[in-house]
């Protein structure tokens, strides 16, 4: 039961790191010989940070949403679900992705590097969020109910 439940909920969370830290990759360095090397190096440190995170922040979001704003429209809720979710796991990919792949001298070139990716990458991180929230979310849970309801 546990592995079918892995198989069912893993798949999008890694696809999801994949794409977005290397899309990040690409923004803080173009595409040049150590392209491979700077986004294993995100990837795999972002597959082990943000996919436990972005687990939980999916699942607080929805529940803060939905119980601090139950009179708003469920459309609304799930775009301001998207808007918060892209917001803070940008956020930590991005700080992921210029510290495991730049070389800031200081505290304010990191920051300027992070808000620069973070801005760059932002829409991106939307669109997946509205992806995750109105289509893998959905069937994610049914999928899951169908297995508790089998068992």
């Amino acid at each position: 039961m546990k592995l079918k439940k892995a198989a069912i909920t893993l798949p999008a969370p890694i696809c999801i790191v994949a794409t977005l830290s290397c899309f990040m990759t690409y923004l803080n360095h173009g595409v040049t010989s150590q392209f491979m090397t700077h986004w294993l190096q995100a990837f795999l440190f972002s597959l082990l940070v943000i996919v436990p995170i972005a687990g939980l922040l999916i699942m607080k979001i929805s529940r803060y949403v939905e119980t601090r704003l139950p009179n708003l429209r469920p459309l609304y809720q799930k775009l301001l679900q998207c808007g918060m979710i892209a917001l803070s796991l940008e956020s930590i990919l991005a700080a992921v992705s210029t510290f495991g792949t730049t070389a800031a001298n200081d505290v304010s070139s990191f920051i300027a590097i992070w808000f620069a990716t973070l801005i760059r990458a932002l829409p991106l991180g939307y669109l997946i969020a509205m992806l995750m929230v109105f289509i893998v979310k959905p069937r994610i849970q049914n999928a899951m109910a169908r297995l508790v309801a089998a068992n």
